[in-house]
């Protein structure tokens, strides 16, 4: 089954019976909880109320929760970057650091006014790096880093994860546990990524949903529509929630 918000799951969980085990959620669907300016910010926080409503707590695998902390990094470091370059001057001889500020600045500005949430991407993190230390030494972005970054990121990782009630699940491969049906191989998520084109990280979190004991998986991403349909297509206990 199919749902697409808060109202959907509240008549979907009414109607179970008995205590539900819990939920899995992917990592977009965390950061949509945790930032304002994240287009499903408040789609994902009436969900997070309906679940709370219901007692039903939300899992997340290790992968998700490291895709997790890294978002969380990467808008730290995007929000660093623009108040540095709200304070840098134009006429700065350090040219290449002044414009490559000035384009994260661009870059949120312009998300923002399509009511999307930016965080600078991998390319533009190693150019920032490689430009603060050409202009000032490495010296200059563990300083960054520090101010912008540092016990922030430690601060707010573990309030949001004690905010939502985050739980974790791990198992070693081949293993069970009491949250699953089936043991979980490397290689059928390999299969899932073959026969689906999906990431790795994706394929990883169908795999563990269909041999899971959880009924409910909650995702931003609309991949998961197709490719959970039929992995579990047997398994009519499974329900997909996605925002």
């Amino acid at each position: 089954m199919i749902l697409k918000d808060a109202g959907a799951l509240a008549q979907h969980l009414r109607k179970q019976e008995g205590e539900i085990v819990g939920c899995l959620a992917d990592t977009g669907f965390l950061y949509a909880l945790a930032y304002e300016d994240d287009r499903l910010f408040e789609e994902a926080n009436d969900v997070l109320e309906v679940l709370s409503d219901f007692h039903v707590p939300i899992y997340a695998n290790v992968i998700s929760r490291l895709e997790f902390i890294d978002l969380i990094f990467r808008k730290q470091v995007t929000t660093g970057a623009i108040r540095i370059y709200e304070s840098i001057d134009g006429s700065t001889k350090h040219k290449n650091l002044f414009n490559l500020l000035k384009n994260i600045r661009d870059q949120d500005t312009a998300h923002r006014n399509q009511g999307l949430s930016y965080k600078v991407d991998e390319n533009r993190l190693k150019r920032l790096r490689q430009e603060f230390e050409t202009a000032t030494g490495f010296s200059s972005w563990k300083a960054f880093c520090q101010q912008y970054v540092g016990d922030l990121l430690v601060n707010e990782w573990r309030y949001l994860e004690d905010d939502f009630d985050l739980n974790f699940v791990e198992i070693l491969e081949g293993q069970l546990s009491e949250h699953f049906n089936a043991p979980l191989y490397w290689a059928d998520m390999v299969k899932i990524m073959a026969e689906s084109g999906m990431r790795g990280p994706d394929a990883m979190i169908v795999n563990l949903f269909s041999k899971s004991k959880f009924p409910l998986l909650i995702t931003t991403d609309f991949d998961f529509e197709t490719c959970l349909s039929a992995t579990t297509a047997n398994q009519t206990d499974k329900t997909i929630l996605i925002l």
